[in-house]
């Protein structure tokens, strides 16, 4: 590790994985802000989503856009007594590598990944897979609660029919810190932002909810801390390059 001064800003989410390499750079004296992350929990399910899981067979497809709806999809089914290979029967289609290695840790397979976490080639990609035959079947799509999918009204409008199934909620505390770390990421306070998970970039997401990640992040050095974030960050339509504190 080089012991040269480092001049460049950093910034990274404030989340126990990030912690070893926190205490390096403040050892270093780099400069550092640190994101608040995201708390999020998991949306008691009405009546009618109870039903949905208990019917999944009758549906063709499950869309799952990121990796906290696979998380407390999974806890439903458990906390609803229902067999977790029962998905083996309905397709799945997934909003990038990293959810699907969710699901392939415990022993489940998409049937689509898209390589861009972008609802119009999302979209593209699942219509291309079922040769633009979309009429009459039947999705369900996990969400975050607040957030509205576009690839929705595309099955739609194509004569599919989608039940929303909110299994999440995002949770933004601290939000004067937040504010404050938005002004300086926009106002080009920031030289170098560092990933180290998918978590890491759906907690920016949601702080930038009404803005493209790409655009918030354009004049900023993005580096990402392994394999699996750096491919994320891919299919997000950004540019990462591996950390290497300290070097260019």
């Amino acid at each position: 590790m080089s012991n040269l001064p480092d001049e460049k800003t950093y910034a990274l989410f404030d989340t126990p994985p990030n912690q070893k390499l926190i205490s390096v750079l403040f050892e270093r004296g780099s400069k550092t802000i640190l994101f608040p992350t995201i708390e999020t929990e998991k949306v008691d399910l009405s009546s009618e989503s109870n039903a949905l899981l208990k019917n999944l067979t009758n549906f063709d497809w499950i869309i799952f856009p990121d990796v906290y709806t696979v998380e407390f999809f999974l806890q439903n089914l458990e906390e609803c007594g229902i067999d977790l290979f029962e998905l083996d029967a309905v397709n799945v289609c997934v909003f990038g590598e990293a959810i699907a290695d969710k699901l392939r840790f415990v022993q489940l397979h998409a049937d689509v990944i898209s390589d861009a976490n972008d609802g119009d080639e999302v979209f593209q990609t699942l219509s291309n897979y079922l040769n633009d035959q979309l009429q009459n079947l039947k999705f369900i799509l996990a969400k975050e609660i607040s957030l509205e999918y576009e690839i929705k009204n595309k099955l739609i409008n194509c004569g599919g029919t989608v039940e929303e199934l909110s299994v999440y909620a995002a949770k933004i505390s601290n939000k004067s810190e937040i504010v404050k770390a938005k002004t300086l990421l926009k106002g080009g306070a920031i030289d170098e932002f560092v990933f180290s998970s998918d978590e890491d970039l759906i907690a920016l997401r949601h702080y930038f909810a009404n803005e493209a990640i790409a655009n918030v992040l354009a004049d900023v050095r993005i580096s990402a801390f392994s394999q699996t974030i750096f491919q994320t960050l891919k299919e997000n339509k950004l540019r990462p390059l591996y950390f290497h504190l300290g070097k260019e």
